[in-house]
């Protein structure tokens, strides 16, 4: 990560902000110390997710679903899977 003064940013804004781009990202300092954090907006959430590691990408789609049975009248969840399953 580079680190630049304020001053330095201020002169160098648009080369500054054009590596942001490219991916890099710049701690801004004042008198030596960070104070921010310049990083490339997150296009995709799911995708920096994913290359943080937190998520994984579906291995399949989940679509199209099912269309849902037909209910045929007040039953219980057991009578439904039985209807369903066709016992």
């Amino acid at each position: 990560m580079t680190r630049i003064g304020i001053r330095e940013l201020r002169d160098t804004l648009t080369q500054t902000i054009r590596r942001v781009r490219a991916g890099e990202s710049v701690a801004v300092t004042h008198d030596g110390k960070p104070v921010a954090l310049i990083v490339p907006y997150p296009e995709d959430r799911m995708g920096q997710l994913i290359a943080e590691g937190k998520v994984r990408p579906a291995l399949r789609s989940l679509y199209p679903l099912p269309e849902p049975g037909q209910i045929t009248g007040p039953m219980t969840a057991s009578e439904a899977l039985e209807d369903d399953r066709g016992d």
